[in-house]
């Protein structure tokens, strides 16, 4: 239940602070007080949208907060707990501030929260039933959500829904995939080609730069040949002298005169060292000279792998060096496409069962709806005889939409329909119904929902428009019926129904320089004249005041 409310700078609000008693309260006031802002204040607490507009002129922000006793809702409290955000004891506080320029900010136990998290967790304290609440009676989404929540399937329905979404999602996939089966035949033959062609030629990441440094050795063997014969003369046979001769030569003139010069020894070792690898460099030489021989056959066929590789990268727009990579790309998109064939049977079997399984649940939320739709009809029919209308007949029909299509919310579209006299026949709501009917009809259908709806406060915001007389007394003792399982919250202008309230709270209006919003807890004397107002308008007797005693008597008897 909600155990507390504070407004702050909303609209005409200044500051006000309500607390709230279990079972039936009532809220009455003057037209134009500021009743409704109650609950206005309630809806955008709970997640409404909203905007800077609501704040009260000359203030920075308007500030709601509320305390809800959660110890007997385990929706709320299992919620909570899931998002971290229990308190120490039982009791959730929400708290909602709106700025001029910038986002509104929520609270849930003092911890900050997105506002869709408001509204998550007020759908399960709290359901707000509106002034023009009949009208959305005429939506055929309301009617059948209204009948889903008597039956208890909006789980089931919502799980129904997401496995539609699967079904359309993976019949989509399927048919592309099914589309492309003609092309991709194609491809593959094509793709089978082009892998045939390299996997024939078989190139290598290394070969192209290999065969290109032998084409060019191959191509200049007589200059290679003839420049290295002309370096080993001179290193080592050259008539006038050859650069090993000279070496040795000096190194012994050293060796000879380090006997007088010590340091000379270490110079003539360098001449050795350096003859040394000279007589190594002239023995590489001497074998490079010897491979110096044109072999016509191998230039000819470097000079063809060269061109069969050039060729290949040319049809391929690759770089001769990426032959490789490219005949791996064409055997991975292969290979892919041979996959497609499974991908198309597993897309076939999830189908097939995302069917099977969608005509499972189609089956049981037909047989609830079913089921439901005539205890509600029978429920409704009973309420609607004591609101006055006594040859009123309501009946919920399911329509079949298609059983071999598969639509988001069943196979039945739900229709409200009514008979509000024998001579009449049966119509939908829209079509039969008047303004004063229509009304009570939602009020019946808020009666007999609530007896079944888990959520444990129900707000009524003067739904008892268009009413008056017994049947008004009747409505405001079906709110108080209710009270007694959960608590109601009940705005209104009728005293019938004001008198059936365990609490009773009076909302004015002040002008000047405190105008503002007051809520005002009735004592037993203070109800009395509160019900003589509405009964005697601005001029309130004595006979108006024993009225109202009489009334409250007659309920608390």
């Amino acid at each position: 239940m909600i155990n507390w409310l504070t407004v702050r700078n909303f609209v005409i609000v200044r500051d006000v602070e309500v607390v709230f008693s279990p079972g039936m309260t009532v809220l009455t006031g003057e037209t134009g007080a500021g009743k409704s802002l109650i609950v206005d204040a309630m809806t955008i607490l709970l997640g409404d949208r909203t905007s800077a507009d609501i704040i009260r002129p000359g203030a920075d922000s308007t500030e709601i907060q509320a305390g809800f006793d959660v110890s007997a809702n385990p929706q709320a409290m299992a919620w909570l707990a899931e998002q971290a955000l229990t308190s120490d004891d039982d009791e959730c506080i929400l708290r909602r501030v709106v700025f001029h320029d910038k986002a509104s900010r929520g609270f849930v136990n003092g911890r900050p929260v997105p506002i869709q998290s408001l509204r998550a967790v007020g759908d399960l304290l709290v359901d707000i039933h509106g002034q023009n609440e009949h009208h959305l009676l005429l939506k055929r989404d309301v009617q059948r959500t209204t009948l889903d929540a008597y039956a208890h399937i909006q789980s089931t329905v919502t799980k129904m829904g997401d496995i539609h979404r699967n079904i359309s999602e993976t019949t989509q996939a399927l048919d592309a995939l099914q589309q492309l089966t003609g092309e991709r035949e194609a491809r593959e033959s094509f793709l089978r080609y082009q892998i045939s062609e390299l996997e024939t030629l078989n190139p290598d990441a290394d070969e192209w730069h290999s065969l290109d440094q032998r084409q060019t050795q191959l191509a200049h063997t007589r200059e290679l040949a003839e420049g290295a014969w002309t370096s080993l003369q001179q290193l080592t046979e050259d008539e006038s002298g050859s650069a090993l001769l000279t070496l040795n030569q000096a190194g012994a003139r050293l060796h000879h005169l380090a006997r007088y010069d010590p340091r000379l020894e270490a110079m003539a070792t360098e001449f050795d060292e350096l003859q040394v690898r000279l007589t190594e460099t002239a023995n590489d030489l001497r074998h490079c000279l010897e491979g110096y021989e044109l072999d016509p056959e191998e230039y000819a066929q470097v000079q063809a792998r060269l061109g069969a590789l050039h060729e290949a990268a040319r049809k391929y727009q690759v770089q001769p060096e990426a032959l490789k990579d490219a005949l791996e790309k064409l055997q991975q998109e292969l290979a892919t496409i041979a996959d497609s064939g499974h991908q198309l049977a597993v897309l076939e079997q999830s189908l097939s069962d995302l069917n099977q399984r969608y005509d499972e649940l189609a089956a049981d939320v037909s047989q609830a709806r079913q089921d439901a739709a005539k205890q509600l009809g029978k429920a409704v029919t009973a309420h609607l005889a004591e609101f006055g209308l006594t040859d009123a007949d309501f009946r919920v029909n399911l329509l079949p939409i298609d059983e071999q299509g598969r639509q988001r919310h069943g196979r039945e579209r739900v229709q409200f329909t009514v008979r509000t006299t024998h001579e009449m026949a049966y119509g939908p709501l829209e079509r039969v119904a008047s303004g004063g009917e229509l009304s009570r009809i939602s009020l019946a259908l808020q009666v007999v929902t609530s007896a079944v709806d888990p959520v444990p406060i129900s707000i009524y915001d003067e739904v008892d428009v268009g009413i008056g007389g017994s049947v008004a007394e009747i409505v405001g003792s079906k709110l108080r019926t209710l009270g007694r399982d959960r608590q109601v919250l009940c705005i209104t202008h009728l005293p019938q129904v004001a008198v059936q309230g365990e609490g009773h709270l009076r909302v004015t209006k002040a002008s000047g320089a405190q105008s503002g919003v007051a809520v005002e807890l009735l004592g037993p004397d203070a109800r009395i004249e509160e019900i003589a107002r509405m009964l005697g308008g601005v001029k309130i007797t004595r006979q108006t005041r024993d009225h109202a005693r009489d009334m409250l008597s007659r309920v608390t008897s």
